[in-house]
């Protein structure tokens, strides 16, 4: 009860907004990430399985649309499985470190997607779309937040 008063009573410092801009910057990522490729494949479907002869858009197959949108999902349940084991070993900031590395690198990778054919090109965005997912950014994000304002919090209650 005393710390929820002095939470009250506590005037709003700059600890406060950068708490705020952490944790909205994980959700905004991993909701960003899960949920806008859905809206993209309609795009990748025009561009990539053109038709010249045909008056109608294309879209993309239904088993490429498929692999396209699981793939989201399949990699987040496998990389917070994978990363919060690897965070309890090595330990959360490093992890959360080697995460931001593997999501710039793949997030450049997945815009350079290669290949001779539609398939071919899916195929690579795929793969680099996995990686780019394979993570779990937000739950590292809310643990060293957690930490982060326990400290600023002390510190303040002890001045």
């Amino acid at each position: 009860l005393g710390v929820l008063n002095a939470l009250h009573a506590a005037k709003t410092q700059w600890y406060h907004f950068i708490a705020i801009v952490i944790a909205g910057m994980g959700f905004f990522t991993d909701a960003y990430d899960l949920f806008s490729i859905s809206l993209i494949t309609k795009l990748l479907g025009r561009i990539y399985y053109f038709d010249a002869l045909s008056e109608k858009p294309r879209t993309l197959p239904p088993r490429i649309a498929a692999v396209v949108n699981g793939v989201a999902f399949c990699r987040t349940l496998a990389g917070q499985l994978f990363f919060g084991w690897l965070g309890d070993k090595l330990g959360r900031k490093r992890v959360y470190g080697l995460t931001l590395m593997l999501m710039v690198i793949c997030s450049i990778a997945s815009g350079l997607s290669f290949g001779k054919s539609p398939d071919g090109v899916m195929a690579t965005l795929c793969f680099f779309k996995f990686w780019l997912g394979f993570h779990m950014l937000q739950s590292l994000q809310s643990i060293l937040l957690h930490k982060f304002v326990d400290n600023h919090l002390i510190l303040s209650f002890r001045t």
